[in-house]
């Protein structure tokens, strides 16, 4: 039987956050939904929390698998859901208890939508912090995508490097479901960055999307355990990863889009930068990781210096001319002021 909604949460070791996600979602003041929780061979207690909500509620259904990856796990849960939309929370962050019914009510219920998204908040410890939003509420069809989003949307050149129109994330979005199932992200390697290796592809290629005002959900900035807080040794064959997948999707296509494509790749290799400064690993040892990483996955090859700017441009040419400490050092002291 189909359903409107089909909110998938993909999960692994957020014991401490998980209930109050599904709780969350439980307490949708819209009441055509199904939750499909899916276990990513999480080795906690969250299975078994998962199975203990199946029991009560006929809305959930759980998907227990070996451990793969976020990717895996969102891909899994798309091919199991029935409902119309689909709409993704990560099993530490929570939403507000009517974000189905504001879609609902503002975008499907009156357009045929292939996208939604909306607005977030970033949830510390004792405060909240909006997510900027830089696109005004309404309904965009394509004309007004290619005039007012598509030239911003992965590097907005009137923001600092490299800021996008969107923030290209899985969760402030819900997409309807025939037509994500043509877009998903099909690279379940990907480890980092994976939202955007579908994001873009989504927005690109909708017919129409729905941008919405109201904050809907809760980015849990507490979890210190996430990936995002830890240092990944492979964050350059990663970024090759995504940013080829990325190039092959939407690549070559539209000269704006490609110029964006340059930047995002210009800036995935300036992190990885960065990434290994705020490892405090020692400056020769990264730079030797950098040197044997850039050789390896030539991440360097083809990106343009032309409209980038000027700080994006004297990275790029330290690193081509192997000045990894040079590099480095930079990063380190941009850090330090940053307070980062």
């Amino acid at each position: 039987m189909s359903t409107t909604f089909s909110v998938i949460v993909p999960i692994y070791k957020v014991e401490k956050y998980l209930n109050k996600c599904i709780d969350s979602i439980l307490k949708q003041t819209f009441q055509d939904f199904e939750l499909i929780l899916v276990d990513d061979g999480s080795p906690d207690k969250c299975p078994k929390i998962c199975d203990e909500y199946a029991k009560k509620d006929k809305r959930v259904r759980v998907i227990h698998k070996e451990n793969a990856g976020l990717v895996a796990a969102r891909n899994t849960g798309i091919k199991e859901a029935k409902g119309d939309y689909i709409c993704y929370v990560d099993g530490d962050d929570w939403i507000s208890e009517n974000l189905l019914q504001i879609v609902w009510s503002k975008a499907v219920s009156k357009y045929d939508v292939e996208m939604v998204v909306y607005s977030a908040v970033r949830q510390f410890t004792d405060t909240q912090e909006q997510i900027p939003k830089s696109v005004p509420e309404g309904l965009y069809n394509k004309d007004k995508l290619r005039s007012d989003v598509y030239p911003y949307m992965m590097y907005d050149s009137r923001k600092p490097f490299c800021t996008g129109l969107i923030f290209p994330v899985a969760w402030n979005k819900i997409f309807k479901r025939d037509f994500l199932l043509n877009h998903y992200c099909q690279e379940e390697r990907i480890r980092m960055g994976e939202d955007n290796a579908f994001v873009f592809e989504c927005l690109y290629a909708a017919e129409n999307v729905f941008f919405c005002d109201d904050i809907l959900y809760i980015y849990n900035q507490l979890n210190v355990e996430s990936m995002v807080h830890s240092y990944d040794p492979n964050r350059f064959d990663n970024n090759k990863l995504l940013t080829d997948y990325i190039e092959r999707r939407i690549g070559k296509r539209d000269p704006i889009i490609d110029e964006q494509i340059n930047a995002f790749k210009a800036y995935w290799l300036i992190m990885a930068v960065f990434h290994e400064v705020k490892s405090k690993r020692k400056i020769t040892v990264a730079s030797k990781h950098i040197r044997l990483k850039i050789k390896e996955t030539e991440v360097l090859k083809g990106i343009k210096c032309d409209g980038l700017p000027k700080s994006a441009k004297m990275y790029l040419i330290l690193l081509n001319m192997h000045l990894y400490i040079p590099a480095l050092l930079a990063a380190k002291l941009i850090t330090v002021i940053r307070g980062k």
